[in-house]
């Protein structure tokens, strides 16, 4: 009960607000990331249309220094919808430049693209109504230069993350 107010009928009656979705750490944190990007909008670029943002799906192919970055970088603009794909796992030497990675991951041999997914869930995870959408895939990209793993072996084969 918050307080007491005239009802229908004009008689006084308690009044009552669900502060249920205050205590959703992610409803919380899309807030907080929708004001931001509001803010920009008002202060930076009054032409930038968030929704057309928020409604944005992408791909990145590979999720070393830079995927990390755009990934992130991507998360900060309101973009919910991303897809990685990288074949390599986390190395000790990963989480020193490539920030959505953890020494954890690395003392797993986590895939790359599942750990950077999970990381941005953990940092925009959406509200329970809206989650976000970050997927990883773990996928061997042919590069000029490189030999193709051969089929069969753990970085040949191509699976879910």
């Amino acid at each position: 009960v918050v307080g007491w107010e005239a009802n229908a009928s004009g008689r006084m009656a308690p009044r009552s607000a669900d502060l249920a979705p205050l205590a959703d750490p992610g409803a919380l944190a899309t807030a907080a990331a929708a004001l931001n990007l509001e803010l920009m909008r008002w202060r930076l670029l009054p032409g930038l249309d968030v929704e057309k943002l928020a409604a944005t799906r992408v791909l990145l192919l590979g999720a070393g220094t830079l995927g990390c970055a755009v990934a992130r970088s991507l998360v900060a603009w309101g973009v919910t919808r991303v897809t990685l794909v990288d074949g390599g796992t986390v190395a000790y030497s990963n989480p020193a430049r490539q920030w959505l990675y953890t020494v954890d991951d690395a003392k797993a041999q986590a895939p790359k693209a599942a750990a950077a997914a999970a990381a941005l869930r953990r940092i925009a995870p959406g509200s329970a109504a809206a989650p976000a959408a970050f997927v990883g895939k773990k996928l061997t990209i042919a590069m000029p230069g490189h030999a193709l793993p051969a089929a069969g072996t753990p970085a040949g084969d191509a699976a879910d993350a």
